[in-house]
């Protein structure tokens, strides 16, 4: 008597669904404005078609002005968030473990945290001028606030019980912290730097756009808005600009979601009872 084998059930990821629902998403919202461009209702000058922004995106990277642009925004970047994890990792850290101290720094934490980041470009412009150094100091204030709350948070949560088996086998003082605090924190401090990633990129082309400066996309954007030669061209520019930010954004905010789930899934398993 012979058997025959149930087919096996193959079961979508629910992160490729999620992207899945992504494209369709924007392939939509694409159509959309195609539609709307290419029937007139509204002037092409002011909302060129879809398909000649992308083209118009792509064909960007062959200015070497733009990649100039670019390479100083994703620079200005990088320091910012560099800088914002080397203070915000140890004072989380230092509030999460000693609550004496965050009390004391509290109020001063919370009335520093609302204020916008914008509103101190001319404070800043007039001490530091419009170089890389103020563009850094606005960058560093935005993006500090979530990772060290979250890194804080992440202390808070390890295991009473984990740091006491580590005492009861010798491990002492920082050995804790080294072995135990700063591993079970990770992924909320992971966390903390995804989504200060996104806030430092708005930041850094916002404070380009406003600010000015001599290089950036958002000294790009602005420098298009202001040559008025052809306006349907300048439109056509600054949307293709605004494109390639918005995918070098999500580039890296996939990169770093990928980190995530990679090195620090654990937790996210945990909390999802998979």
């Amino acid at each position: 008597m012979t058997t025959t084998a149930a087919p096996r059930q193959t079961r979508r990821s629910p992160r490729v669904g999620a992207i899945w629902r992504g494209v369709a998403g924007v392939a939509g919202l694409a159509i959309i404005l195609e539609i709307v461009s290419r029937s007139g209702i509204v002037d092409q000058k002011y909302l060129p078609p879809f398909s000649s922004v992308i083209v118009r995106a792509f064909t960007l990277w062959g200015d070497e002005t733009f990649r100039a642009d670019v390479g100083a925004t994703l620079l200005t970047y990088l320091l910012g968030l560099l800088i914002s994890i080397v203070i915000a990792v140890p004072l989380g850290a230092l509030f999460g473990l000693f609550n004496p101290v965050y009390r004391a720094a509290r109020a001063l934490i919370e009335l520093m945290r609302p204020i916008p980041p914008v509103a101190l470009i001319p404070l800043v412009l007039l001490m530091l001028g419009n170089g890389l150094e103020m563009k850094l100091v606005i960058v560093v204030f935005a993006a500090v606030w979530p990772i060290m709350f979250n890194t804080l948070y992440g202390v808070h949560d390890v295991d009473p019980l984990a740091k006491d088996m580590a005492r009861s086998f010798g491990i002492r003082g920082f050995g804790v912290i080294r072995r135990i605090v700063v591993p079970s924190a990770a992924p909320f401090i992971i966390t903390g730097i995804r989504i200060s990633s996104s806030i430092a990129l708005i930041v850094v082309i916002t404070v380009e756009l406003i600010a000015g400066g001599a290089q950036g996309i958002g000294a790009f954007i602005s420098r298009e808005k202001g040559s008025y030669v052809d306006v349907g061209e300048t439109y056509l520019s600054v949307l293709a600009a605004t494109i390639m930010a918005g995918i070098i954004g999500l580039a890296i905010n996939l990169l770093i979601g990928w980190v995530e789930r990679r090195y620090f899934g654990w937790e996210s398993t945990a909390r999802d009872g998979v």
